[in-house]
């Protein structure tokens, strides 16, 4: 089958998770027969295939034409591929594209995006209506976790039989790289850590707060690109602490890998969507994690590790991390491992959209 990847920034991944779940699906996809190809963000990479993959680059960046980047690439995988999948619904605009083509349209349909704190009103409608749109013109959609698919049945019970629940993967990583530490003056366990857009969902705020009310001498470590925004800065102006420590935004896996690895605990404020890559690749690391206490967080953590709804939750989290009993923190980072282990690995995630595109082949 010929299937094209549309929406992502590109591969080989340098951004999040979508292009990680696009690298990791297509370079399996490719090794099990197929022709595949994935949109890119120009100037993202200096070949034109990776792996056997193919890339098709656009004349602009996702960031920067976000509407035109969906239409190119809806234009080029409707005119060259059978199969199209799509990272969130914001390319259902374009669907109509399909009427007179025999196209499978398979959307991906994220989290819970119109929840969003950032969005003022006039953007949350037009998410809304994206993803109704999305509903009413893909084949099928992808709730990538048990919370995304309940509420897309509750939203949209005239689609449940297009919904198929596909989770993303991690990889189990066993060692980290000193000269990474080093290089932001960071010792094993001497520090706390979060990875994460810096937006109003992902509680950044009430982290802080949180970690100032712990009892701990190890710093915070926060991972996120600085944006200029209103929520940012009346974080940052208010902040006057050596032991809270923006280190902006880090895109090399590598890098991530090892300041995982070597954190005293990961801390995970998402409070929208489903199942978020940031959390399994902490898990995949051996962490503990402190999550914000929501159905979509259980769920990827299987009800096993630590959670907070408020400041003061999460400052007992912190505390009781610190004085864990060995057993009991081996107890937390093994159960991690194990979920990714058994549940969110790749190969896993790799047969069950092969189960789906079987089905596709047939249709």
């Amino acid at each position: 089958m010929r299937i094209a990847i549309v929406g992502t920034r590109g591969i080989p991944a340098k951004y999040g998770g979508f292009e990680t779940f696009a690298e990791e699906l297509s370079i399996r996809l490719v090794k099990s027969g197929h022709e595949v190809a994935v949109q890119c963000d120009a100037g993202s990479y200096t070949a034109n295939d990776y792996k056997g993959v193919k890339l098709f680059f656009t004349g602009f960046t996702k960031d920067s034409h976000p509407v035109k980047y969906y239409l190119t690439g809806m234009r080029w995988a409707l005119r060259d591929y059978d199969i199209i999948l799509v990272a969130t619904t914001f390319g259902s605009y374009f669907y109509f594209l399909k009427w007179f083509r025999k196209k499978i349209i398979i959307t991906n349909t994220d989290g819970l995006e119109s929840r969003r704190e950032k969005w003022a009103l006039p953007q949350k409608i037009y998410i809304k209506l994206s993803e109704l749109l999305a509903v009413l013109q893909s084949d099928y959609l992808i709730a990538d976790s048990a919370g995304i698919f309940k509420y897309l049945k509750k939203n949209y019970p005239f689609a449940e039989r297009k919904i198929r629940t596909i989770e993303y993967g991690a990889e189990i990583v066993d060692s980290y790289i000193p000269s990474v530490l080093g290089k932001y003056g960071l010792e094993p366990d001497s520090y706390y850590l979060v990875v994460c857009r810096l937006e109003p969902e992902n509680n950044i705020a009430m982290i802080i707060d949180g970690y100032r009310n712990a009892v701990t001498e190890k710093s915070l470590v926060i991972v996120g690109n600085i944006t200029n925004t209103r929520y940012l800065r009346n974080i940052i102006s208010d902040l006057n602490d050596p032991q809270i420590r923006f280190l902006g935004g880090i895109y090399d896996k590598k890098v991530l890998n090892s300041l995982r690895f070597a954190c005293k605990a990961y801390i995970h404020g998402h409070s929208v969507g489903g199942t978020n890559p940031s959390l399994l690749e902490a898990m995949g690391c051996g962490n503990i994690a402190i999550c914000h206490d929501n159905a979509f967080n259980r769920e990827v953590t299987c009800g096993a590790q630590l959670y907070f709804s408020n400041i003061s939750e999460l400052s007992d989290n912190i505390n009781k991390v610190e004085n864990l009993p060995a057993d009991e923190s081996d107890r937390y980072k093994k159960s991690g491992i194990d979920r990714i282990h058994d549940y969110y690995n790749w190969d896993l995630i790799f047969q069950k959209y092969s189960a789906l595109l079987g089905i596709v082949s047939v249709k």
